[in-house]
């Protein structure tokens, strides 16, 4: 009896995987045993294919309509970032009716879908493919068009932002095209992201003595150029009049004004920089604000008239801060060593009350060079020594910049209160290996510091490709130069 029972709880087991496997196999019955014989089959039409993204954005399955009669599906997707070196995404036969691939943000995807017939009904192969482009580019607000418009001033003066838009508004800018910022963009509290349409070809932005974009709201700058040569003032200020709804958003004390939403420069060069590239008016809290795979090239020399010597490239010092500030995947230098700060504020945590909160500091697969030598790193004091900071600086290239001891000019005060993270990062000071002059409480005590030169290929030309035997083991600071090698 007892066996009886086995047996028949085996059959039902595989019974049920069959019946999953036949489930999952992409074609149903209709498929196999259609009415459609003898036929040249047709590929799908581009409008009945669908591209819909998983929840968390990082997956995106491309569907079709069922084509009685086929025996499965030729398809092909390319990258198309950079039309003229495309990258094979996928190269198969589908033997179903979707494929999931992985998303990349902000890229264009070309498809070719091909029907393949089923030989055992007499089917026969669609004589030709569908091709469909598709992107994971945010909906795009409107286009500037350089044959139109290449002030990006006057273009905004012609026609001004509605007040009743809402949401993420993104202006394109033509990929290689060149454009100019002649005067102040005041896009209040629009939420604004001014980006080129190709993440290989940037647009070029050349910014005026004096303009820059005004905004208390969320701003993106991506896939740009942006030369800084004629300007004295900063790339991005936030308004001297945002809206009083702003005040004390999410916190009832402190009478600081809010922006919830990040501001990022993402793959932006920036070019020529003689002051700083973010500046407040007033007294906010910027919930993030973050630097990903740009770089800055600083010139403060003699020969720069719009040099601006005091000027952290970072400057809130009226009385904001930031929550969340992150400089990740990017290099930023200077042809000669400055002698301000990277980043100085004039607000903080404990004015809001708040014992949850918090003031993070990140550096994460960075080059610094020549960068606040011989000084502060950070140039304020009212948080030092906080429960409240939070520094990570991780896979870093750190050379000539701040103090011999850079971790005591980065926290500006040597104290176990703040949380710290580091790991794997080049301390090169005055042409040596300083890691052992991290020390106190907060520094860098983890063993892991790399000691080798890293020994840039031709850092005074901009090339900061490391040639250093443990920088190259460990694949540290900004990714790019290993990738451009």
């Amino acid at each position: 009896m007892k066996r009886h029972l086995m047996l028949s709880f085996v059959l039902m087991v595989l019974t049920v995987g069959f019946m999953a496997s036949c489930a999952t196999d992409g074609f149903d019955d209709e498929s196999f045993s259609s009415d459609v014989k003898n036929t040249q089959l047709a590929s799908p039409v581009s409008d009945e294919i669908t591209v819909t993204p998983n929840a968390d954005g990082s997956r995106q399955t491309i569907a079709w309509p069922l084509v009685k009669g086929a025996r499965g599906f030729e398809v092909k997707i390319l990258n198309v970032n950079d039309p003229e070196q495309a990258v094979q995404v996928v190269d198969s036969i589908v033997d179903g009716y979707s494929v999931t691939i992985a998303r990349e943000e902000d890229t264009n995807y070309e498809l070719t879908i091909r029907t393949l017939g089923n030989t055992q009904l007499g089917n026969t192969d669609a004589a030709e493919a569908t091709a469909k482009a598709f992107s994971t580019f945010s909906p795009t607000y409107a286009t500037i068009k350089a044959s139109e418009y290449t002030d990006l001033k006057e273009y905004f003066d012609a026609f001004p932002l509605p007040e009743d838009e809402t949401g993420m508004l993104c202006i394109d800018l033509e990929g290689g095209a060149n454009y100019t910022l002649s005067g102040d963009v005041n896009l209040g509290g629009h939420q604004v992201t001014i980006r080129s349409t190709s993440k290989k070809n940037h647009a070029t932005l050349t910014i005026a003595q004096n303009a820059k974009f005004v905004t208390y709201a969320s701003f993106y700058l991506k896939y740009l150029n942006i030369d800084c040569a004629q300007t004295n003032k900063p790339v991005v200020e936030l308004s001297d009049t945002p809206d009083e709804s702003l005040k004390n958003l999410e916190n009832a004390k402190g009478d600081y004004y809010y922006i919830s939403n990040p501001i990022v420069f993402q793959s932006c060069n920036f070019s020529n920089v003689g002051a700083c590239l973010i500046q407040d008016q007033n007294k906010y809290v910027v919930r993030n604000l973050t630097f990903t795979d740009c770089v800055v090239a600083i010139d403060r020399t003699s020969a720069a008239t719009n040099a601006v010597s005091s000027d952290p490239i970072v400057k809130l010092s009226k009385a904001s801060y930031v929550t969340d500030f992150v400089v990740k995947n990017s290099t930023f230098y200077s042809k000669e060593h400055t002698t301000s700060a990277f980043l100085t504020y004039n607000g903080r945590p404990k004015d809001l009350g708040n014992d949850a909160e918090l003031q993070k500091i990140s550096f994460i697969s960075t080059t610094l060079v020549n960068l606040s030598y011989n000084t502060n790193f950070r140039g304020d004091t009212r948080t030092q020594g906080q429960t409240s900071n939070y520094f990570t600086v991780e896979k870093c290239i750190i050379v000539d910049c701040g103090k011999k001891n850079f971790c005591n000019a980065l926290l500006r005060q040597m104290s176990t209160n703040p949380t710290v993270s580091y790991n794997q990062n080049t301390y090169w000071w005055n042409g040596e290996d300083v890691s052992s002059a991290q020390t106190g409480d907060g520094a860098d005590q983890t063993g892991t510091a790399l000691t080798t030169d890293p020994a840039f290929v031709d850092a005074a030309n901009g090339n900061f490709t490391p040639t250093g035997a443990e920088q190259v083991e460990k694949k540290t600071g900004d990714p790019r130069w290993y990738a451009a090698e």
